[in-house]
């Protein structure tokens, strides 16, 4: 996490293959991401957001296809949904248009949390037509989160104090929440990035709700690839120590030997968290466009326009 990005992109590797899906199963590898622990208004059965929550001002970066500019006025509430015994927070953001929307997309966080940037992310998926939901998954931290967004040992303290299979189950009832919102068809899809996507990953592999899964720079357990369900989207850094490029080929080569459906790039000269333009440090704005480009034609294609 926390890698730090270059200007300079071009494709490393893209492959699509295409193969027969598989059930959900397989274990889940741990993450989760520092967030506010506002509470809403429990909302169910809805036709638009009932959370209480005023919205506010975005302060992410202008961009070039990785956020609205900081000006933006953020249109989404504040909701929760139940998972056990726990409600979640998240924040539900909803197309201007009044017809039904062809789907809804699960934004899953980094380790930064549900923050303005995540929220901006969810807003630009709703303003593509889809109803976007982004819970707080930090909230099941046994060790509270910290303050200080930078302090990394503190935020990974906290996120390995929940448990891997209720944060799958937390993941689940947001899709289960989503199926009660009337203003969506039930055809759905998840993004995330760095925590979120490994999340976006492992979800993938334990439901069959999934029409799609975008991952930006998670981890992706090869055990997992036998239980995929639905067609994935991965984006690379080349940079990216963490998850250096002979690790995505590994992937690659997995998913396509186990037949399952995906697009996978590289992108030369980005690091980890390139997406992210509130980070200067690891933004990469060619990278962060072209990725956000192939996001929404992934979701065209799985999810209908």
């Amino acid at each position: 996490m926390g890698e730090r990005a270059e200007s300079k992109t071009e494709s490393f590797s893209r492959r699509k293959f295409l193969g027969q899906t598989a059930t959900a199963g397989g274990a889940a590898i741990i993450g989760a991401a520092a967030a506010a622990n506002s509470r809403a208004q429990e909302a169910s059965k809805v036709e638009e957001p009932s959370g209480k929550q005023e919205p506010s001002k975005s302060t992410s970066t202008n961009g070039a296809g990785a956020a609205p500019s900081a000006t933006a006025q953020s249109r989404g509430t504040m909701v929760e949904y139940k998972s056990g015994d726990l409600m979640i927070p998240a924040y539900l953001s909803l197309p201007k248009k009044k017809s039904i929307a062809p789907g809804a997309v699960l934004v899953i966080h980094e380790v930064f949390g549900l923050n303005d940037h995540i929220k901006s992310v969810a807003d630009r998926i709703s303003n593509e037509g889809y109803v976007a939901l982004a819970p707080n998954l930090f909230v099941r931290a046994a060790e509270p989160p910290p303050k200080d967004a930078t302090d990394m040992a503190a935020l990974r303290k906290a996120a390995s104090s929940i448990p891997n299979e209720v944060a799958i189950k937390d993941m689940q009832a947001g899709l289960d929440y989503l199926k009660t919102v009337k203003s969506a068809r039930p055809h759905f899809a998840s993004i995330g990035f760095c925590m979120g996507g490994g999340f976006s990953y492992q979800i993938a592999t334990h439901t069959k709700d999934l029409a799609g899964a975008a991952i930006f720079y998670g981890r992706t357990p090869l055990e997992l690839v036998p239980a995929v369900s639905c067609p994935l989207l991965g984006s690379f850094g080349s940079l990216d120590t963490g998850i250096p490029p002979e690790k995505v080929k590994e992937f690659e080569d997995a998913l396509q030997k186990a037949g399952k459906q995906a697009d996978i790039k590289v992108y030369e000269g980005a690091r980890h968290g390139f997406f992210n333009d509130t980070r200067p440090e690891a933004y990469n704005a060619e990278a962060a466009a072209d990725a956000w480009q192939r996001v929404l034609k992934f979701f065209h294609e799985r999810l209908g326009k």
